[in-house]
């Protein structure tokens, strides 16, 4: 199975937690070490004691090593430095700790699903069609695609694709069995709900409500690179204008994401 790397940044260990075990137990291993060479002292007796005597006098003297407040505040403060500077070089400084957790499956690169052969798409394709022969045109199309999917060894990769019939013939039931036929995750987005776009691209930082789009929260959800996003209702999206004069619009939010070149950046 292929796999994608989908963010082209450095995965940041921000792990404050174990950042401070390993200060803290810097620490005291160099606390204990000079505890030991203070009570061995450099004498002549001490010429004769080893490494290992050395270490063992330290691990016994171990107990008496105690960390002060001021010992753990500067521990914290150095954490906080350290986890600031990582987040700065890996490009992400403007993420919060959660969401950089939530990106880390993306960094080792994610699974994309691709046909297993031609006959494996005209199974699934003449199953579509069985189950709803009036929608030939469209599973005409998708067979096309798939089949030449196939035959390159690309993966699943359906270019848009729009629906247009009267209400309740299933248009949308079609991109849902598609999806259950070719076993890749669906993510459906109702444009009629408002929003002009937010749940395609996401809220921007800055609003109280910032969050991801829900093609990127799948692809997270499911760890897969290549869902099928379904436009619900797109003849109802809406577009608005803000006190400011800012304008949004489902469309434009929706042609960014399917512009090759845009999408991918």
């Amino acid at each position: 199975m292929k796999t994608t790397k989908l963010i082209h940044a450095t995965n940041p260990d921000t792990d404050r937690q174990a950042i401070t075990q390993r200060l803290t137990d810097y620490l005291m291993n160099l606390r204990k070490t000079r505890l030991a060479a203070d009570f061995i002292g450099d004498d002549e007796h001490s010429i004769d004691l080893g490494l290992n005597d050395f270490d063992n006098v330290a691990d016994d003297l171990s107990d008496g090593v105690e960390l002060t407040w001021r010992d753990n505040r500067r521990i914290k403060q150095r954490v906080q430095g350290i986890a600031d500077r990582r987040k700065e070089a890996s490009g992400l400084a403007h993420l919060k700790d959660g969401e950089i957790k939530r990106l880390r499956p993306l960094f080792a690169g994610i699974k994309l699903f691709e046909p297993k052969n031609e006959h494996w798409v005209d199974e699934k394709i003449a199953a579509l069609h069985e189950e709803m022969p009036w929608m030939a045109p469209a599973t005409n199309e998708v067979w096309s695609v798939l089949r030449q999917n196939a035959a390159t060894g690309d993966i699943i990769k359906i270019p848009p694709l729009i629906l247009i019939g009267p209400p309740g013939i299933g248009k949308s039931v079609w991109a849902r069995r598609l999806s259950e036929l070719l076993h890749i995750p669906r993510c459906e987005i109702d444009a009629s709900l408002g929003g002009v776009g937010f749940s395609v691209a996401g809220t921007e930082r800055g609003w109280a409500s910032a969050q991801a789009g829900r093609p990127l929260e799948t692809i997270l959800q499911h760890s897969v690179g290549n869902p099928l996003v379904v436009v619900d209702e797109i003849c109802k999206a809406q577009s608005v204008t803000s006190e400011k004069g800012a304008s949004h619009s489902f469309a434009n939010t929706l042609l960014s994401l399917m512009e090759p070149a845009t999408a991918a950046s």
